[in-house]
């Protein structure tokens, strides 16, 4: 049986120095790759994205990437003495400046000049993905007092977290708007967009995108703050994915609140029908030994319970010592999860749930998918195809997690190679012609070819007719034999 949740695999030198890495790494299992803007050059990401076309190329494969923005990125400046790591101690004070000046025992500089408008009073300050916790006492005009409620060794420009702090704009940067018309001109997936607090945030993103021209990325909103958490559902309607990216909500929020925090954001996505990525520390005990833990086995395993649709290495392939066997390890994993049949949540199953207005093509639509769905679990299918013109048939059908894999036939390399992110689905392209008899024909043909099902093997056919060239028209559920 194929596996239906997909393995979202981080770029880096352990895996990204050259085609034929990238080759086994796709080899071992992984399905999207995800491209991290926080390192590297510009030219080391237009090298990443060749490498990544080339081994798809060679395995015949789609393969979406995934363009993560660095966002607002508030860091320590420079330490006293170069290289040296400095002590701060707990129960001590320290003066807070917003403004890179070296860090000593008795100060910290910090690169955002906002600082000291946003903290206040009884504020907290985490440093170092919250290893070490200060508690603003005092804010003046040139700087902050604060108390040190948990120290440790600083070093050099290491990342600054301000939790509750009203931080606006600080979802798209100048350097992300540079790195938008970057990662659009080489034609990327998607874009990962970080430390959002509402929808406003994807808009500014999209409508940046879309002034570069060309296709515009999907855009995959990471839950990272306390605000988007509150603003989950109306930013899931503005998205074309959502991340669970659990790094930056362990430190914003109480790390006791991240699991409940998880669970909420993948029923949110499951119940809109939207794509949905469980990210950070899946098998961090990988990036140095070769077997996961067995907690993070069942971390993994619980991530497919709740209903993710993908689930993501971070450091463990990019930087790792062991990227091919933590591929290998999730693949493995999510194999035993699914054993018994595709893993639906409760979300999953519920009619999709939409805020606002939709209108009756949106509502047939719905219907269609869920009479798919219906038919594909009581019939001999073994296979569902989908005809699709933007992915939006197929995302519907998936949202009810159907028993016969389901097969994407787009009219467009960009489309198919995009839905590769969401549940369960592997995708062929077959232009679109006015007769749907000859279509259905070409695309049969297509899919035996590509050795995705068998000739005479017998098929839910979900499209439209008339065919057409207009997205939201899908109105037609039919069986074929494939190749007839």
């Amino acid at each position: 049986m194929d596996r239906r949740v997909k393995i979202v695999a981080t770029l880096g030198p352990s895996s990204g120095n050259s085609v034929e890495r990238l080759v086994e790494l796709l080899g071992a299992g992984a399905d999207v790759v995800r491209i991290n803007a926080a390192h590297g050059s510009q030219a080391d990401r237009t090298q990443l994205i060749a490498y990544v076309r080339e081994a798809a190329t060679r395995l015949s494969r789609r393969v979406p990437i995934l363009f993560d923005l660095q966002g607002l990125k508030i860091r320590t400046g420079p330490v006293e003495n170069s290289g040296a790591d400095v002590p701060i101690t707990r129960g001590g004070t320290v003066r807070l400046y917003p403004t890179p000046v070296p860090s000593t025992p008795a100060q910290i500089g910090i690169n955002y000049p906002d600082l000291l408008k946003v903290i206040s009073p009884e504020s907290r300050i985490l440093i170092s993905d919250g290893l070490i916790e200060l508690l603003v006492e005092k804010v003046h005009s040139d700087h902050a007092e604060a108390t040190v409620g948990r120290g440790g060794h600083l070093k050099a420009r290491q990342g600054v977290t301000l939790p509750g702090a009203p931080i606006t704009g600080g979802a798209l940067t100048d350097v992300d708007r540079d790195d938008v018309r970057f990662a659009v001109g080489l034609g990327v997936d998607y874009l990962g967009l970080s430390f959002i607090n509402n929808a406003s945030d994807l808009q500014v993103a999209r409508d940046v995108a879309h002034a570069c021209g060309g296709d515009t990325p999907g855009i995959v909103a990471k839950i990272e703050r306390a605000e988007a958490l509150s603003n989950l559902r109306e930013i899931a309607g503005a998205s074309d994915g959502i991340m669970v990216a659990r790094g930056d909500l362990g430190v914003q929020l109480p790390p006791e609140r991240v699991p409940r925090a998880q669970k909420e954001i993948i029923r949110v996505a499951n119940q809109m029908g939207l794509p949905v990525i469980t990210a950070t520390q899946m098998l961090e005990s990988m990036i140095t030994q070769p077997v996961a833990t067995r907690a993070e086995t069942s971390d993994v395993a619980n991530a497919v319970w709740d209903g993710t649709d993908a689930v993501m290495l971070s450091a463990e392939s990019a930087v790792g010592k062991y990227p091919i066997e933590a591929v290998q390890t999730m693949d493995r994993i999510i194999r035993e999860v699914e054993k018994g049949g595709p893993i639906r949540s409760q979300a999953a199953s519920e009619i999709a749930r939409h805020d606002g207005d939709v209108d009756d093509v949106e509502r047939f639509a719905d219907a269609t998918a869920r009479a798919a769905f219906q038919l594909g679990e009581n019939s001999p299918a073994e296979h569902v195809v989908v005809f699709t013109k933007t992915g939006g048939a197929v995302r519907r059908i998936a949202k009810y997690r159907p028993a016969p894999p389901m097969i994407a036939v787009a009219d467009n390399e960009l489309v198919a190679r995009r839905l590769n992110l969401v549940w369960g689905v592997k995708s062929v392209v077959v232009p679109v012609e006015p007769n749907a008899d000859t279509v259905f024909r070409k695309a049969g043909n297509v899919i035996i070819e590509a050795g995705l099902a068998p000739k005479d093997e017998y098929v839910l056919i979900v499209g439209s007719l008339p065919m057409t060239d207009s997205a939201g028209q899908t109105n037609l559920v039919h069986f074929r034999k494939l190749g007839s």
